[in-house]
């Protein structure tokens, strides 16, 4: 007879499987069938096969509920999973349900022993993990909980707690827990800006311990901050040393010579004269540029600079076009400037007389304007080309029938061609010659003459004369210019036809001829310059004005092809 588990709808299925766990636990893992499998899956019924996550083996289900037979509850058994299905054929085909529990008691127990490793400096780290039922509290504190740690026979280690993770469920609570032997963690030496500095990171330390045990570095330094800071997630403070007095000296302004002085004290410091000059080391000859003081704190600080007349700073603003507009401000006395002068004025900086002077130059420093031939910038666009179309005029001549025909082999296109755009700056307002050859150009593509053709014939006998003129607009031509004579033969007149039809016939001959007007020539694989325009771009504050130039000039003009899509495709 099959015996059920915390309900008459629960039947056992083959014998419990149980795992002995570390510290007095255990893990109990129980297999039961239901009484219909074809129901016992659905939602309105999971109620009735479906205990609740963490509650216990020994606990009566709320529906056909059944309490333990005598010696079957573990003590503190909790479920922590329950899982369902259908077995194989092989092992019966019913619905089954399998349900795990584990010792979960009201104190948190240790699942495996400490995992120890060592970080910097040689420092003991201790990872704990341990087990409860949902809900047990954590009442351990950050920074005062301690443990000893102990590998075989060694001298036992003091850990303190520096961090701890909690994860819940509806069964358990599992807590990992960091333990870090006290100590110092890093130390680490700076000396940019000359000021000397020691950063020591250590954890469960005091700032006169931390003193103390790096006399050698710090013996000529000042304790100057002390915060909290993190390593690999851990809690630990920072002790930043400073030398007693300290200077960096630097010439990144544009050359000029730049002192600052960062002193330390236990008394007070008063304030120096914005602009005054110095007269000791090592800022002697310089002015006082700014001043910073700091009396607050138990360690006083006074931070200086000090400045050398002449450039104080170079700031840069760079424009469209490969244009940039630079801005040089002079301490005291105002030096020299590249470039058109655009802007000035006078200010102060800390005090002292700054002039500040507003240039134009060219992306490479070079004065804007001051050669128009130089060319600012350049980038490459596509632009609108019109193809002239192609036209050609043939002759035939059997000696006595002779044919003129024009033929128009190629009508206009509207393409994209690949063209260069260059930029200028100049003083003159007015288009040069040269700018039409710019860069080896053949020209300025603008034609104004376009291809034609005058066909003439006459009859020596008759005297009839035949005149016809074709102009053809937006078309041009390599065919050139003939004559020729049809002759009378064998009693027969000879003939003069024009486009396929007869224009005159003649017992005589007759002579005839065609002029051509070629019109432009072919411009591919040719460059050529498509536009030259000039605006106005700005005045100098002497109220000279300088003009922007733009020179559009195709890359070598592709031939003109049948595909889809052009040369470009």
């Amino acid at each position: 007879m099959a015996i059920s588990h915390r309900t008459n709808r629960l039947k056992l299925k083959g014998s419990p499987s149980v795992e002995q766990l570390q510290n007095g636990r255990y893990k109990l893992t129980i297999t039961c069938s239901t009484m219909n499998s074809r129901e016992d899956w659905y939602s309105a019924n999971k109620a009735r096969v479906f205990p609740d996550l963490g509650s216990l083996e020994s606990a009566e289900m709320s529906i056909d509920g059944l309490s333990p037979r005598k010696g079957e509850a573990y003590t503190d058994m909790r479920l922590t999973e329950v899982k369902s299905g259908n077995r194989s054929p092989r092992d019966g085909e019913d619905y089954i349900v399998v349900l795990t529990y584990e010792t979960l008691g009201s104190a948190f127990v240790q699942v495996k022993d400490d995992t120890v490793n060592y970080i910097e400096n040689g420092l003991r780290r201790v990872t704990r993990q341990s087990i409860a039922q949902s809900g047990t509290e954590f009442q351990k504190t950050i920074g005062t909980t301690s443990i000893t740690s102990q590998i075989d026979g060694e001298t036992a280690v003091t850990c303190i707690l520096a961090n701890y993770e909690v994860s819940d469920t509806d069964s358990y609570r599992e807590v990992t827990e960091v333990y870090l032997q006290a100590g110092i963690v890093s130390v680490a030496q700076d000396f940019k800006d000359g000021e000397g500095r020691v950063s020591v990171q250590a954890f469960g330390k005091t700032s006169s311990e931390v003193t103390a045990a790096l006399n050698e570095v710090t013996s000529d330094h000042t304790l100057i901050s002390q915060r909290e800071s993190d390593f690999a997630g851990i809690k630990t403070s920072t002790f930043e040393y400073q030398l007693d007095e300290s200077f960096i000296q630097d010439r990144e302004l544009n050359g000029l010579n730049r002192i600052r002085l960062i002193e330390l004290s236990a008394s007070d410091f008063t304030a120096q004269t914005i602009g005054a000059v110095s007269t000791s080391a090592p800022t002697s000859g310089l002015f006082l540029g700014s001043q910073v003081i700091d009396n607050g704190g138990t360690i006083k600080t006074r931070q200086s600079t000090w400045l050398e007349a002449g450039t104080l700073s170079v700031s840069t603003k760079n424009l469209s076009e490969g244009v940039k507009q630079v801005t040089t401000v002079f301490l005291i006395t105002e030096g020299t400037t590249v470039g058109p002068i655009t802007a000035r004025s006078t200010d102060n900086f800390a005090g002292l007389k700054t002039i500040s002077v507003t240039t134009m130059q060219d992306k490479l420093g070079n004065a804007l304007g001051a050669n128009g031939d130089s060319v600012v910038c350049n980038f490459t666009t596509f632009s609108n080309f019109t193809y002239p179309g192609v036209f050609s005029v043939d002759e035939s001549n059997n000696g006595r029938v002779a044919n003129v025909k024009v033929n128009l082999t190629k009508a206009p296109a509207q393409a994209k061609v690949n063209s260069q755009v260059f930029v200028f700056f100049t003083k003159s307002n007015a288009i040069q010659a040269s700018d039409y050859k710019y860069n080896g150009a053949q020209g300025l593509w603008s034609p104004n003459n376009w291809g034609a053709v005058t066909v003439t014939a006459s009859g020596a006998r008759s005297g009839i004369q035949f005149n016809a003129s074709k102009a053809l607009r937006g078309y041009r031509t390599d065919s050139n210019s003939f004559s020729g004579t049809a002759n009378a033969t064998f009693g027969l007149a000879s003939q003069f036809n024009f486009q396929g039809s007869q224009k005159l016939s003649d017992f005589g001959p007759i002579s005839y001829s065609a002029a051509m007007n070629r019109g432009p020539i072919d411009p591919a694989f040719k460059n050529w310059v498509l536009d030259v325009k000039i605006t106005s771009a700005f005045e100098d504050i002497d109220g000279v004005p300088y003009f922007k130039k733009i020179i559009i000039w195709t890359n070598p003009i592709p031939f003109q092809v049948s595909n889809v899509g052009g040369p470009y495709n």
